[in-house]
């Protein structure tokens, strides 16, 4: 047995294209955000390590051959984001389930079997396995098998769908076990994931701005929400009632004045004593942009300022845009090349000073 300083452990590459597959099967544990990183092939360390990090689990190997395990995480504030590989073939069993788990298989496949009689296999880049606090289940991964693993506490995937719903909700979530990576929403989902993942190989990284990583997972478990089946997917295609106008005023308010807020639809309904859904409508009725569109658009305008105070030369647009939550760099700057037709590294190198910003009006206008 080998432990593994953090930074010391990369699996192998594997691309995956289209269909769930643009993330590369590299190690969480390159940050100084990650837990641990393991290399093991004592089966009572590998249950030890496992168990601190995810869940109990009772683990056994299969045949012969040595147990082969390299394991590794990050715990961010709502999730905990990690990689798991077994060499050789291993059977898992966790009897209590308190979390909400992801199993995303990156090489070779794993046979789930639930406590209500459901069994799936989950293989690299056609399907991954979800599994639900409360119910026992058992895996069998194949030798070779890799996987991304992500723990959602129950607590956060309820609260955001309460947020979502705008309502509080009595029977905890019950996702379908399956979950296709093939459709696009799946697709757009695991952008995501690997965005996270990415981003906790940098000790630099987006994940060490507060708001660019509370914006990221916040995202993740909405978006798991929205893409996977469950019990109250009906409910979230329902109607809500209106809100006065007075809600987009206020919310508008609290945006400007502290933009660097880690604001979500839900805080600002919270704060405006509405509804997330009921506040969006609001916007649109009021012929204003989403709530999070017009956040968006203020906070580029914060990027603009200080890139063109900024020294290019101790300045980056990249730990600019991580500062105000940006976590895709791509998106960004086409974002802010539609506000301000110019790219932001542009801005970056102009060396003048931020024209002043109109104190009303949407937050891209400049006076």
């Amino acid at each position: 047995m080998a432990r593994a300083e953090l930074g010391d452990q990369t699996a192998g590459a594997r691309d995956y294209e289209g269909g769930g597959k643009n993330m590369e099967q590299q190690a969480f544990g390159a940050s100084p955000l990650a837990c641990t990183s393991l290399h093991t092939n004592e089966v009572d360390e590998a249950r030890e390590v496992l168990g601190a990090l995810y869940e109990p689990f009772e683990i056994s190997s299969v045949g012969r051959g040595p147990l082969d395990l390299e394991a590794n995480s990050v715990q961010l504030a709502l999730l905990t984001a990690g990689f798991i590989r077994f060499g050789g073939g291993a059977n898992l069993r966790a009897t209590d389930v308190r979390s909400y788990h992801i199993s995303i298989p990156l090489e070779g496949h794993a046979m789930n079997s639930w406590a209500d009689g459901q069994q799936q296999l989950a293989e690299a880049s056609v399907s991954a396995a979800l599994f639900m606090p409360g119910m026992p289940t058992d895996v069998a991964w194949s030798a070779g098998c890799a996987q991304i693993a992500l723990m959602i506490p129950a607590h956060e995937v309820r609260l955001q769908l309460e947020t979502m719903l705008d309502r509080t909700i009595r029977a905890p979530v019950k996702f379908e076990h399956r979950l296709d990576l093939r459709p696009n929403s799946a697709n757009s989902w695991l952008g995501l994931v690997a965005i996270i993942r990415r981003e906790a190989s940098r000790r630099d990284g987006l994940l060490s701005h507060q708001l660019a990583a509370g914006n990221l997972q916040q995202l993740l478990i909405e978006g798991l929400l929205l893409a996977q089946p469950h019990n109250y997917t009906d409910a979230l295609v329902g109607g809500v009632c209106a809100a006065s106008p007075a809600v987009v005023t206020r919310a508008i308010d609290l945006m400007r004045t502290h933009p660097e807020a880690p604001w979500t639809a839900g805080k600002l309904a919270q704060h405006t004593g509405i509804g997330a859904r009921a506040l969006t409508k609001a916007f649109a009725r009021s012929g204003e942009q989403p709530p999070m569109t017009y956040l968006r658009e203020l906070r580029l305008q914060r990027v603009r300022g200080t890139l063109l105070d900024a020294d290019p030369r101790s300045v980056t647009v990249t730990a600019v845009a991580g500062r105000w939550g940006f976590v895709h760099l791509g998106r960004f700057a086409k974002q802010y090349h539609q506000v301000f037709g110019e790219h932001p590294s542009t801005t970056l190198g102009a060396g003048r000073f931020a024209s002043p910003t109109a104190e009303r009006g949407h937050p891209a206008e400049v006076a």
